[in-house]
């Protein structure tokens, strides 16, 4: 009786993904940290990608490929990932890449991604293999692990996925590590850490068809603004935004032309309200974030042809899209006589 309610479960489960740009890794905060999960959605929501949470038991079930472009494994603790991810769910994962697809790991995510972790000299080795070659840390001269910072980057500006980035970022580190690559692994590297004697902090490399981006610190967290969501590391200031560096780096992960934010988004992003859309995709209710001081003065939605399937001066916090029916959507928020607009994939 129990193997046939497993089977009926994993057969619901993936007739009612459909087909998504990226998988995200959760599980529930016991290794993947949540906070990294939630601001990366907050991210691709911000860019317009559609994106669905993932188990290790959908991973291991689950022919990835056939329902998404890439996954996103989140900073937190890598070892659990290793230990709940079996080796099928290891294939499904390459087999994802392999096939024209991508993966993108920030700290913790990129060490799983290596052939092993050097973690304050205890080698760790992992299964996946996307990189051939070894993660190194924590970095002790940046912060010492637990304790977090701001740290500046050197961007390699002859790499493509920076063409569009400022010579410096800075960025949130926290317990990350350098990557070291074998003598015959050919890597990109996207940028060095300025406070450890230039040591590769993202890289990028091939992997049959496929991409991988390896990230050591944090560019999904926003510090100084709430619009990813959390409410880590506050404090600090990144002096800018790295959304814009992922914005690009997203485009390549996905095998799209390389694009930087477009202006209205650049906008919206800095000293305007910052306003996050959730779910995305979603099916009847979305919901809209905004600072508590702040008010929607009119909230407009238009379908695939332009068309206007809402437009409304009273709009609440929720929105009831019951009878929308599925496909892309634009949403147009407008907030102090600024409009801000984010796409809105709809799926029943």
């Amino acid at each position: 009786m129990k193997k046939i309610f497993f089977l009926v479960f994993i057969t619901q489960s993936i007739f009612a993904q459909g087909q998504y740009d990226f998988a995200i890794y959760h599980d529930g905060d016991v290794g993947a940290w949540e906070d990294g999960v939630v601001a990366f959605e907050h991210f691709l929501d911000w860019k317009g990608v559609t994106h669905n949470r993932v188990t290790a038991q959908d991973i291991n079930t689950i022919v990835l490929k056939d329902f998404y472009t890439a996954i996103y494994f989140p900073g937190g603790d890598a070892d659990y990932y290793n230990a709940d991810i079996n080796s099928t769910g290891i294939l499904h994962i390459q087999d994802l890449i392999l096939d024209n697809g991508a993966y993108i790991g920030m700290c913790a995510g990129a060490e799983f991604a290596c052939d092993k972790l050097i973690w304050q000299g205890i080698e760790i080795d992992y299964p996946l293999d996307l990189f051939q070659g070894e993660a190194i840390g924590p970095i002790d001269e940046l912060a010492v692990w637990p304790d977090y910072t701001m740290t500046t980057l050197s961007m390699n500006l002859d790499d493509e996925i920076n063409q569009f980035e400022p010579e410096n970022e800075d960025m949130l580190y926290w317990g990350g590590t350098v990557f070291n690559a074998y003598t015959s692994t050919n890597i990109d590297t996207i940028a060095t850490f300025d406070g450890f004697y230039n040591k590769p902090a993202i890289i990028k490399l091939t992997y049959g068809d496929g991409r991988v981006l390896l990230i050591s610190p944090h560019p999904e967290i926003e510090e100084d603004s709430n619009r990813d969501g959390v409410n880590v590391a506050e404090e600090l200031d990144d002096n800018g935004s790295d959304w814009n560096f992922l914005w690009t780096a997203t485009d390549w992960l996905l095998g799209n032309p390389l694009s930087e934010p477009n202006p209205l988004s650049i906008l919206s992003q800095s000293n305007n309200p910052n306003i996050t859309i959730y779910p995305n995709p979603t099916k009847n209710i979305l919901n809209i974030s905004i600072r508590d001081y702040l008010k929607i003065e009119k909230l407009t939605i238009y379908n695939q042809i332009g068309q206007k399937t809402l437009d409304t001066k009273s709009a609440n916090k929720a929105i009831d899209l019951t009878g929308f029916p599925n496909g892309m959507y634009l949403v147009e928020v407008e907030i102090n006589n600024k409009k801000i607009r984010k796409k809105l994939l709809i799926i029943k």
